[in-house]
């Protein structure tokens, strides 16, 4: 065992070596024997199988399909497709006749056979050329199919002798594969336990000193993984390659070790900072230093984010709130131009009404009947237009006011509201509106921001129906009560939205109108009022005359 521990690892690999080559050449020897002799008796096999396979393709087989062919030109319904299956037929017959020509000389009694059933083939053929249809069929049912049934049993014969012949030799390679056998596996016994002894004892020496190895590496693993204080060092008796490995594992261990709690201290350093970051603190950076190439990219990627982190943070905030800023104008003018259209149709009837009252009071006035009771009427009614007209604007003051606290109201009330701002406007294109309320419900939120979401829904109907000068034009409203939402649905009977633009007509500037004559922002605010503000949906799809806008808000549950 002493000498063995003296040796270098490349000396008793090579004495390993040494003995499997050894036992290969060996091996390999008795291996090219075997295969020799092998060689020898599958020769033979082989050679009397494929008499036996040649017989079965170039005959046997063929002198089937021959009987099937006969058959077939017996039973042919007419003489042109007789005339292709003879030819068929005469074709193999000539075939046939080579391969029973081949024969050997002691086969003398299939071949006369073949001319008998060959004959008989012929029998048949002029029957058919005579058209004595049943002659041919007697034929190949009775004397036909006996010679044929007669020459397949002597073939089938024969080739059963050639199988014989074929077995006897297999029978004999298997007695010599075992004698065989039995001699490679003596000469295996003796090399394994030569090689097992000598190997034994080469591998037991290498195997302690890669357990010992594992060992300190198994340690330095546990210290790595659940930081276990100390790592012990990995002591070789021998003087060999792993006395080496021993070594610089050693080495490396230690400086590891200091690495990694530079490593740690800077992580923690690192994850404090972000603590800081996450609560709003960007005044801190990282300190540590360590021998990571990696970590100090990282503590400088770090330290140079924060730098500009801050300034970005503010630059976006900037943006976002000028952006806003600016959707909430324009939607507020968009708002207004609506609000100033619909007070016109609001205030229409009413003018003229006043213009009919100074008209009236003129004609009055030159016919000498003006008196003071009829100028006091004429007031009183120039007063109450005037008042309705004051109304008006006070309602759509109260419509479109910011409203700062959520509140539970109806949504059929919000409806009627909404449509009590353009109700004017709808009358005087002449645009129906219809009301279906199934059954009304409470929502919770900001009633008029959802009113001014069906408002944005119903001005949009009306001016796709002037627009596109739709006969009839109608609106309905269906109000109902789901088991989790309280439902709106608008309908119009305007001809649909485009495919090509139906999933973008809430995104934000998008219209199809002339810029002019549209922000393309109503529908996007209302998207962000039914759905951020008020946890809602809202949802459009073509129906078979028009679109179909949904709105669902979830129930209110300060009633229940």
């Amino acid at each position: 065992m002493r000498l063995i521990n003296s040796l270098n690892i490349k000396f008793k690999l090579a004495i390993l070596f040494f003995i499997l080559c050894t036992s290969i050449a060996v091996l390999g020897y008795k291996s090219i024997n075997i295969s020799e002799q092998n060689k020898q008796t599958l020769k033979v096999v082989h050679s009397k199988s494929q008499t036996v396979l040649s017989l079965q393709n170039r005959i046997i087989t063929p002198l089937y399909r021959l009987r099937e062919i006969t058959q077939s030109l017996v039973m042919a319904p007419n003489k042109e497709i007789r005339a292709g299956i003879e030819k068929n037929l005469d074709e193999l017959v000539k075939s046939l006749d080579i391969q029973f020509k081949r024969l050997s000389d002691s086969q003398i009694k299939v071949k006369q056979m073949w001319k008998n059933y060959k004959y008989l083939i012929e029998t048949i053929k002029g029957y058919l050329h005579e058209e004595f249809e049943e002659g041919a069929y007697v034929n190949v049912t009775t004397s036909s199919r006996k010679q044929f049934h007669l020459l397949t049993n002597e073939l089938l014969s024969i080739q059963s002798r050639y199988l014989n012949n074929a077995t006897v030799a297999y029978s004999q390679a298997v007695l010599k594969s075992k004698e065989i056998k039995v001699e490679i596996l003596t000469s295996i016994i003796v090399i394994l336990l030569f090689a097992t002894i000598v190997g034994w004892l080469v591998s037991s020496n290498i195997i302690q000193s890669i357990y010992k190895v594992q060992n300190g590496l198994k340690e330095f693993f546990n210290y790595l993984n659940h930081k276990k204080s100390g790592v012990k060092k990995i002591e070789i008796d021998t003087r060999d390659e792993f006395y080496q490995m021993a070594t610089i594992i050693n080495q490396n261990v230690s400086n590891i070790q200091n690495n990694i709690e530079q490593n740690e201290a800077l992580i923690k350093n690192a994850t404090k900072v972000l603590e800081n970051i996450k609560l709003g603190n960007l005044g801190t950076r990282l300190s540590q230093e360590t021998n990571s190439n990696a970590l100090n990219e990282l503590k400088k990627m770090i330290n140079d984010m924060i730098d500009n982190l801050e300034i970005k943070i503010q630059n976006e905030i900037d943006k976002r709130v000028e952006q806003e800023q600016i959707l909430i104008q324009q939607s507020k003018l968009a708002a207004m131009g609506e609000m100033i259209g619909n007070i016109a149709h609001q205030w229409r009837q009413p003018l003229a009404q006043i213009s009919a009252i100074h008209m009236n009071m003129k004609v009055t006035y030159d016919f000498n009947k003006f008196t003071k009771d009829y100028l006091n009427n004429k007031i009183k009614e120039a007063n109450k237009l005037t008042s309705y007209m004051s109304q008006t604007i006070s309602d759509f003051q109260n419509f479109f006011k910011p409203q700062g606290e959520k509140e539970e109201f109806s949504v059929e009330k919000a409806c009627k509201e909404a449509y009590f701002i353009i109700e004017s406007s709808l009358k005087y294109h002449g645009i129906e509106l219809s009301f279906d309320v199934k059954e009304d419900g409470k929502v919770y939120g900001y009633k008029n921001e959802y009113s001014q979401v069906i408002l944005n829904v119903l001005s949009n109907a009306k001016d796709i129906l002037i627009e596109r000068g739709i006969k009839q034009p109608a609106i309905n409203i269906e109000i109902k009560s789901g088991d989790n939402y309280e439902i709106v649905k608008i309908e119009d009977n305007a001809g649909g939205i485009k495919d090509s633009i139906i999933d973008k007509i809430f995104d934000p500037y998008f219209t199809t109108r002339h810029k002019t004559l549209g922000t393309g922002i109503g529908l996007y605010m209302s998207k962000n009022i039914i759905e951020r503000n008020m946890s809602g949906h809202i949802n459009v799809r073509n129906i078979n005359n028009g679109a179909l806008f949904t709105i669902k808000v979830e129930k209110s549950t300060l009633s229940t």
